[in-house]
């Protein structure tokens, strides 16, 4: 008769396995995933933030978190309007290669951030905009919040319970934290509180409040006309320079937003292990901004920031917001997907080159009014080709950035000053073709299209355009060679 060996006593036997897999996890163990805080700006101009040079000084917490980051200055988002443009954030693609052309959903078939992290193991959450982030089969959230967009408060205690409910899951986190300032209605407006902004306000879009609930240290002072530097782009006369001070002050808040949430986060533990991103995802809502491909609708400078990344950088490369999605993944050590336009800088942050970081293009589609305007534009760092297939419809533009006080000071200014009238002719009634040297003019307001000095760049320009469009598959392509054809007739 065989004899079993003698049986371990149950304490043995615990101490065995639980030696046996501490063995194994300090032999082997994966490294803890880092988290995903990804901030954004509501219509948020590249230049307003005191670490890009404003003399206001209007984003001082802003700002200290910039000197720790990555910085990337040259960054243009691909769609200057706010759902192609966080479709394009989201997806790595230009947005006819996503679906998402105006205010439309992205394609089902088409991954995600939200997707592609879930399915990686991460929590995700998202605040405010969601409306702007279609289909829902693109974006599940495992949790979503709205209607803070513009109450520092309320939003830093949706960052805190997203971050709580990540950990009780056990996974790390993505979380897009959206501001809703500076979106109009801005700071002190009359604009505040009116019926057609309710609407938005119940969507989650912005806090419809003057002056949203803040700690009483971070008590918003608004700034006055006198005070603020009017944009080149725009025209210094009285009611422009009274909605640029409401703007800034609206930057003040968004400003106090930030350092809730980034408190909210050291509050929490995480971050020594997390991704931080932040930029604006368009210019501000002003004439030759906003839904326009001009140099201040779609300039929008990015900082990121992860643990041990190294010494921050000023990077000057032309960057485009479809390279955020492959950037991150690469930090997070994770694959891209197929079909992506964008490009990863990571190779740029270890002094490698890439070739063809000398231009970056830009597009316009639908509006948020549903009217097509198309545009698009290729831009160096000196100088831009703008295509605009709109104007030989005869059909004046219009945008949400057309309301308030800045575009009608504009055209009521105009009546008695040629140089404004032909600005504001300039904005409404397009030119096909427009070419601008953005060293003598920066604030794109002469057209050189037709200097012969300028063709030889203008023809590299428009093959750079052209084959963009072709590799693209962009529906405006026929529109684009009918008008060179036209042109060289």
């Amino acid at each position: 008769m065989k004899i079993p060996p003698p049986r371990p006593s149950v304490r043995l036997r615990a101490l065995a396995a639980w030696l046996a897999l501490t063995t194994v996890a300090c032999a082997g163990s994966a490294p803890r995933p880092l988290n995903v805080l990804f901030i954004t700006a509501d219509d948020m101009n590249a230049d307003s933030p005191g670490w890009m040079g404003n003399p206001l000084k209007a984003t001082p917490r802003l700002d200290a978190f910039a000197a720790t980051s990555h910085q990337f200055v040259n960054n243009f988002v691909t769609a200057p309007i706010c759902q192609p443009s966080r479709s394009a954030l989201m997806t790595g693609r230009v947005p006819h290669r996503s679906g998402a052309l105006g205010f439309d959903p992205v394609r089902e078939d088409v991954p995600t951030l939200v997707t592609i992290l879930q399915a990686r193991g991460y929590f995700t959450a998202g605040m405010n905009k969601l409306p702007h982030m279609q289909p829902k089969a693109c974006f599940p959230w495992d949790l979503a919040f709205m209607g803070s967009g513009k109450n520092p408060t309320a939003l830093a205690k949706q960052v805190t319970a997203a971050i709580a409910a990540a950990k009780k899951s056990g996974r790390p986190f993505f979380i897009n934290c959206n501001i809703g300032d500076p979106h109009r209605p801005f700071f002190g407006s009359a604009d505040v509180g009116k019926k057609k902004h309710k609407k938005a306000a119940a969507k989650g879009e912005f806090d419809d409040e003057p002056d949203a609930p803040a700690a009483r240290e971070d008590t918003i002072v608004p700034f006055q006309p006198d005070e603020v530097p009017v944009p080149a782009f725009l025209e210094d006369v009285p009611g422009v320079r009274r909605e640029v001070a409401q703007y800034y002050s609206s930057i003040r808040r968004m400003d106090v937003s930030f350092a809730r949430v980034l408190q909210a986060l050291d509050d929490s533990g995480e971050a020594p292990h997390t991704v931080v991103i932040f930029l604006g995802d368009h210019g501000m809502s002003f004439p030759f901004s906003k839904a326009t491909v001009y140099f201040n609708g779609t300039w929008a400078p990015l900082l990121l920031r992860w643990p041990e990344m190294g010494p921050p950088q000023r990077r000057t490369e032309m960057t485009s917001s479809v390279d955020l999605l492959p950037t991150l993944l690469d930090v997070l050590g994770a694959p891209v997907p197929a079909g992506v336009d964008g490009r990863s800088w990571l190779p740029l942050l270890r002094g490698e080159t890439q070739p063809d970081r000398d231009h970056v293009f830009t597009h316009v589609n639908d509006v948020s009014s549903g009217a097509d305007f198309p545009q698009r534009c290729v831009r160096t760092r000196t100088k831009a080709l703008i295509f605009e297939a709109w104007p030989a419809r005869g059909v004046p533009f219009k945008v949400e950035a057309m309301s308030g006080l800045s575009y009608a000071a504009m055209a009521e200014a105009a009546a008695s000053d040629p140089h404004i009238q032909a600005r504001v002719d300039q904005y409404i009634k397009g030119v096909t073709f427009a070419f601008y040297d953005l060293e003598k003019d920066p604030a794109e307001r002469r057209n050189e299209i037709d200097n012969p000095a300028y063709r030889a760049e203008i023809e590299r320009l428009t093959h750079l355009l052209l084959g963009h469009m072709e590799r693209t598959a962009d529906p405006q392509l026929e529109n684009f060679r009918a008008a060179l054809a036209a042109r060289k007739r």
